[in-house]
């Protein structure tokens, strides 16, 4: 992600003192151990010349340099933080709203209640950063004690942008977490290289198709499935609004699909992929996933919008299911759209699918029929590529209205690592899907020349 625009200097907030007796010292050293042995990292100090003979003595511990570094490193090591863009008039109002976050998004309490206690001194988020982002905008970073989260996903979304994503004028624009945060979340299990290898596709962008409209029987999206197959469709997926309906069965609907591929394969000699929506009320995803699966779905797509992040992660990591899983925008146009509010594109198309774990993700592309600007979309696909510990990168999925005449400009500003999904401009192409495919495949080739 592009960094916040530089503004004015500020001078970070002074630091709260901790009472020499608490156990939040003592606590705070045996992390700080832990950390240093865990990276086999040496104990060293930088010592100015000036200050190199001072006696430690002399200065409380609680006000001395070294406690700054100490906690400084504590701080990037082992806290989480999150970035807002804050509305506010001038920095005063804008400190005062990001403390007011501090409190929201932990202990949602009267600070009083908790001032002066260890539960202030590390449970209450921390402001570490404020800059100017732009006249009337600052940029807020705030720091969170992991241990507040757990190992709940559920309750680290809870914490980056819970009530106070009720409150006008703030918005999440990313978040970081310490590398030993990642035990909970282990990414995406395919990623880039993965689904290369899996749809045959060893460079270059991606040809993808959905099946649609809705209405359509489980034969006839069978049959679409052939016919796009047959034409080299590398990936295929379902249209999002299939789902269960009387006329076109899930069950019934991957067993046509499936059965349509492997005669695809049979004639041609080539392997496309199969991608089934598994969206559904509560725990059904979880058994359409595990069903798709069983019928023999290549993977599976999903609408974390509509499902949550939280069933996509346990999904995921589950060692039994082992099938890549794109993720669908419906539904999450309210949290990404606005400016002032919400949660930045980057974050919930990028870093949140990432850290559920999916392997690809569908967003509105620019030149569609939706309204995402070229930077947006720039932005999101930097974030499913962001460094995140030792997550895969994953694909992004411009889409919306794509056609052909696009692919040279989607080209040049996503680049080769990007999945094109094409559903109904190839379907009216021409009369004859098959053809429709190859065409697109050469105006595929074409615009990377």
């Amino acid at each position: 992600m592009t960094a916040p625009p530089t503004g004015t200097p500020v001078t970070k907030p002074a630091m709260r003192r901790i009472p020499d007796d608490s156990p939040v010292i003592s606590n705070f050293i045996r992390q700080k151990a832990a950390l240093r042995k865990r990276r086999n990292a040496p104990r060293s100090f930088a010592v100015s010349p000036a200050g190199k003979d001072r006696v430690m003595s002399d200065t409380p511990f609680f006000e001395s340099e070294l406690f700054a570094e100490l906690k400084e490193d504590l701080t990037q090591s082992s806290r989480f933080t999150a970035t807002y863009r804050i509305a506010a008039p001038d920095y005063e109002e804008a400190r005062k709203l990001a403390f007011g976050i501090c409190v929201e998004q932990t202990v949602e309490c009267p600070y009083e209640l908790v001032k002066g206690t260890p539960i202030g001194d590390t449970i209450v988020g921390q402001i570490e950063d404020l800059k100017k982002a732009e006249p009337g905008a600052y940029y807020a970073t705030i720091s969170y004690d992991p241990t507040a989260v757990g190992n709940e996903m559920a309750e680290l979304l809870n914490m980056l942008f819970g009530n106070t994503s009720l409150q006008p004028g703030i918005k999440l624009m990313s978040f970081d977490l310490p590398e030993a945060m990642y035990d909970n979340y282990p990414g995406p299990r395919f990623g880039r290289t993965g689904l290369r290898d899996l749809c045959g596709v060893p460079r270059g962008p991606i040809l993808m198709s959905a099946i649609k409209p809705l209405g359509r029987s489980p034969k006839e999206l069978g049959q679409m499935v052939y016919d796009l197959a047959m034409g080299g469709c590398p990936i295929i997926k379902d249209d999002h609004s299939l789902m269960n309906q009387d006329y076109a069965p899930f069950e019934e609907r991957v067993l046509q699909c499936v059965m349509a591929l492997a005669d695809a394969k049979e004639k041609t000699g080539k392997k496309s992929m199969y991608i089934a929506n598994c969206t559904a009320d509560g725990l059904q995803f979880l058994d359409r996933a595990y069903k798709a699966k069983e019928i023999g779905a290549d993977g599976i797509m999903a609408a974390p919008a509509i499902t949550g992040f939280t069933m996509i992660r346990d999904l995921a990591r589950d060692p039994d299911f082992n099938l890549p899983i794109f993720l669908h925008p419906c539904f999450s146009g309210p949290q990404v759209l606005s400016k002032e509010s919400g949660i930045s594109p980057f974050c919930y198309y990028g870093q949140l699918s990432r850290l559920a774990g999916a392997d690809a993700v569908i967003f509105p592309s620019f030149g569609g029929r939706f309204s995402f600007s070229r930077e947006t979309c720039t932005n999101i696909c930097e974030g499913t590529n962001e460094k995140m510990a030792y997550l895969r990168p994953i694909f992004p999925i411009p889409s919306g209205g794509m056609r052909w005449q696009l692919f040279k400009d989607m080209y040049k500003t996503y680049g080769a690592d990007t999945i094109f999904l094409v559903g109904g401009a190839l379907q009216t192409e021409g009369p004859n899907l098959t053809d429709n495919v190859k065409f697109f495949l050469e105006k595929l080739e074409e615009a990377q020349q």
